[in-house]
């Protein structure tokens, strides 16, 4: 029965709203809408947070899940849209790694500069020789 219990675990009220999220779970668990994010929304003091972390915790340790709050995403300095999609990223565990340039041929020449009193780092560059070009790296 999908009908919510009077006091389950400390979540007390919210009947509409918990016999919903039960709804929600079963669909979950049959794989309806397994793999989408669901939003909470409401006013504040409503119990979003409660019923989202009782959600959580029936499906599992395998189940993402990440809170946030919308002053979270109005405090950010990038758009809403980047703020959500990151947000889903961590929750998932995707992560973007940095591209590297990865350069092949020949070193035609390394020059080092050294400080004479030696208080700074060494310098250098290096002239590499491409197929496509010749490149200077500093």
């Amino acid at each position: 029965s999908l009908e919510a219990r009077a006091n389950s675990q400390g979540l007390v009220g919210q009947m509409s709203a918990r016999k919903a999220s039960g709804v929600i779970l079963e669909m979950i668990k049959a794989g309806k809408i397994a793999g989408r994010a669901i939003l909470l929304a409401g006013q504040p003091g409503t119990g979003k947070t409660a019923i989202a972390m009782g959600m959580s915790q029936a499906l599992g340790t395998d189940t993402p899940f990440t809170m946030l709050a919308a002053s979270e995403l109005f405090s950010m300095e990038m758009s809403k849209t980047e703020a959500l999609t990151q947000a889903f990223r961590r929750s998932i565990g995707v992560r973007i790694k940095e591209e590297a340039e990865i350069i092949e041929g020949e070193v035609v020449e390394i020059q080092i500069e050294r400080p004479v009193d030696g208080s700074a780092s060494k310098t250098g560059k290096i002239t590499m020789k491409t197929t496509d070009m010749e490149a200077v790296y500093d």
